[in-house]
């Protein structure tokens, strides 16, 4: 079956066989010159294949401007109308029925063409892969003004499909306008002089087969470098409690959109970040926004603290720290005392700030009056230092200057003399002790000049033990030296001449808590 695509010059050779009454128009041009005046059909494609008990309607393409006129006969007294017929499809057959359109502009209406319908057995043929192919632009961007590009076209693509003949209606809108239509023979269609942002939305229709489902399709032009953020810089942030807000829809750079929330809740006091959404049609590319609102508390935001028993009393400010003026019964602080302090705003004040009360707590001073503590035994491999008084949850301890700790154990504690701080958590009482000794010993030394590290000693004996003696050995048991604690050490040298690198012994004695004591071990000479 041969398919025909009516246009409307065909019909100009068919106006001589018709009455000059339904075609032609008569206008008078300066009161002497007349003019005739033809409306031409619409576009029509026939014949059209329609599946069976299929109740899609039929599809002409008017002119801009124009009106369909729906005939189902050509018969000249037949009143038409404005609705597109039907067909009854229930039955299989070639050119079941003819249906006829025709078109009226500015009054006068054209000839009618027909539509010749067939009615077949689905097929399920499909209109295929349509989609947003910007590539290809360039190939056609010839003949636009100005010429089409990524930046001011979309490019529709499809694929033919063999069950259907390659002629397409498609109606396509800008952002939502005015929809334009019209039919292909293509299978691809430019939509030109778009604006950065803009998205064009097509619905490809098959022209021969009109029972073949749709496709819709929606492509967007980039916005580039052209994206804005909407600006709010004379909307005040800041507001009262149940105050009434409207937030502006337009921003201060004109752009216009929708807030969410919608609407400013001023009920409770706090912050609430509210979105603007551009209005996406005219201002694709403009970007949301953000604007934190918030309700200012209607109290004066002092704070209850806490002082030291006979501490200097603090003096009570007369402005709140969120800038609300007022005054203070009691006026002073009592450093001896627990005691509630009444701030009463001074009137006329933005949002009528309320009545304000502290509690202001004395912690007691000095209460800690003794630090004891254990250490694990002299010359111990790793040294630990346990605080036993005071204890509780209410201390912080602390080695030299070390970090403030909750737990009263400090380990891998070095040789020598240390400090133990204790405090209380309120900061209002502290003691420390400097004599806390850790017996240890180097386990290396390096006589090789450098005044570090050149001579071995059992140092903090001096403290503990003075009149200790330290007997160093070589391997073989053969003595060495004998030094005491306060001395100056061994420099790895036996009757003048170095010692080679080696390990080597010494033992020692000496007293703790009136007890002689022996410990023995050994130390490295290194080179």
């Amino acid at each position: 079956m041969m398919k025909i695509v009516i246009k409307s010059f065909v019909f100009l050779l068919l106006i001589s066989s018709l009455s000059k009454a339904s075609v032609f128009a008569k206008i008078s041009v300066n009161s002497s010159v007349s003019k005739t005046l033809i409306t031409s059909p619409p576009t029509v494609y026939s014949p059209v294949t329609y599946w069976q008990n299929c109740t899609t309607p039929l599809v002409a393409i008017p002119s801009v401007g124009a009106t369909l006129n729906w005939y189902l006969t050509n018969a000249p007294t037949e009143i038409p109308t404005a609705v597109a017929p039907i067909p009854n499809t229930t039955i299989i057959g070639t050119a079941i029925a003819t249906y006829y359109v025709s078109q009226t502009i500015a009054g006068v209406e054209s000839i009618r063409v027909p539509i010749v319908v067939n009615v077949a057995v689905d097929n399920g043929a499909a209109i295929l892969g349509l989609r947003c192919d910007a590539s290809q632009i360039p190939n056609y961007s010839s003949g636009y003004t100005p010429p089409a590009t990524i930046n001011n076209s979309v490019f529709f693509d499809w694929g033919n499909n063999s069950l259907i003949s390659n002629s397409y209606n498609f109606s396509y809108t800008i952002q939502g306008g005015a929809p334009v239509i019209g039919t292909t023979g293509t299978s691809h269609w430019l939509v030109p002089n778009m604006l950065p942002g803009q998205s064009a939305t097509l619905i490809l229709t098959s022209a021969s087969h009109p029972c073949v489902p749709s496709q819709t399709m929606k492509c967007s032009v980039p916005c580039g470098s052209s994206t804005t953020t909407p600006t709010f810089t004379s909307t005040p942030t800041t507001y009262c409690l149940n105050d009434v807000v409207v937030l502006p829809t337009t921003s201060t750079n004109g752009i216009t959109g929708a807030w969410s929330p919608s609407s400013v809740d001023t009920s409770s006091m706090g912050t609430i970040t509210y979105t603007f959404t551009p209005d996406p049609i005219v201002f694709p590319c403009a970007l949301k926004t953000t604007l934190s609102i918030s309700v200012e508390p209607i109290e004066p935001d002092f704070s209850d603290f806490s002082i030291c028993s006979g501490d200097v009393a603090p003096v009570l400010s007369s402005v709140s720290p969120n800038g609300i003026t007022g005054s203070w019964n009691p006026a002073t602080v009592d450093n001896l005392a627990d005691g509630a302090y009444v701030f009463t705003p001074d009137p006329g004040q933005a949002c009528t700030p309320s009545v304000k009360i502290i509690n202001v707590t004395v912690n007691p001073s000095n209460t800690i009056n003794t630090l004891n503590w254990t250490t694990t035994d002299d010359f111990t491999k790793i040294q630990i230092v346990t605080v036993t008084d005071p204890l509780g949850a209410n201390f912080v301890y602390q080695m030299d200057d070390g970090p403030l700790q909750t737990s009263t154990i400090f380990e891998k504690v070095s040789p020598g003399l240390h400090s133990i701080t204790v405090k209380d958590v309120n900061g209002c009482s502290a003691l420390t002790n400097n004599n806390v000794l850790i017996i240890g010993y180097s386990k290396y030394f390096t006589p090789n000049g450098d005044t570090y590290n050149d001579s071995w000693n059992i140092n903090t004996l001096s403290d503990l033990s003075p009149n200790s003696r330290i007997y160093i050995f070589d391997r073989y048991g053969k003595l060495l030296k004998d030094i005491s604690p306060g001395g100056s050490g061994w420099d790895g040298t036996y009757l003048g001449r170095p010692m080679p690198a080696d390990d080597y012994w010494f033992t020692v004695e000496y007293s703790e808590q009136n007890s002689v004591k022996k410990y023995k071990s050994h130390f490295s000479l290194k080179r």
